[in-house]
């Protein structure tokens, strides 16, 4: 058997207990998303540039728009998977609770913004979890896993993936919504 260093042993007992408090965390991340909707005023600025800049916001952030309807005054986008820490170049997560939730779970986020009548502007980021059904791992070989179909009580087959809401991402709905109020305040200025 190698013998290996003090120093060596001590960094790789760390890693191990960091990689194991991490999943254990990720495990239990009910809390995790219990935040609310950001809402700023921009009644100085029209809707259509809040729409603008929102539109140009939300794709910094690397999120595809699903549906603008300007005359109701609502921006929506397509919901993004992240796979936390594993993935540094999203910048969704706020937490490196939220970074081992998102790698060990498989969480997707989709943004809604509202410019009511009066000007406010209110942000919202639902998150919601992916659970794969039927999929058999194999504890020998993991390429020799397979899927399962399962078969409903009408005899139907069910399907293979289901989505949970698990909550409302209220620091990321805040970064988001102070970065369209900074880029309205800039635009203002100008």
């Amino acid at each position: 058997m190698i013998e290996l260093p003090l120093k060596v042993r001590r960094v790789c007992v760390s890693c191990v207990l960091a990689f194991g408090m991490t999943a254990v965390a990720g495990c239990s991340n009910s809390a995790v998303y219990n935040g609310a909707a950001y809402s700023f005023d921009a009644s100085q600025t029209d809707r259509e540039r809040v729409i603008e800049v929102v539109r140009d916001v939300l794709s910094e952030y690397r999120f595809v728009i699903d549906r603008v309807d300007a005359r109701r005054g609502v921006v929506t986008t397509e919901f993004k998977s992240t796979q936390g820490i594993v993935s540094p170049w999203d910048g969704e997560q706020g937490s490196l609770r939220e970074e081992t939730a998102d790698f060990v779970n498989q969480h997707e986020r989709s943004v809604r913004v509202e410019i009511d009548d009066s000007g406010e502007v209110i942000v919202m980021v639902v998150v919601q979890r992916i659970h794969q059904l039927g999929r058999r791992i194999e504890t020998e070989a993991i390429s020799r896993s397979s899927r399962a179909t399962i078969i409903g009580t009408d005899g139907n087959r069910e399907p293979a993936r289901q989505v949970t809401p698990i909550g409302i991402d209220g620091q990321l709905a805040q970064r988001i919504g102070e970065r369209i109020d900074q880029r309205l305040s800039t635009i203002a200025g100008q």
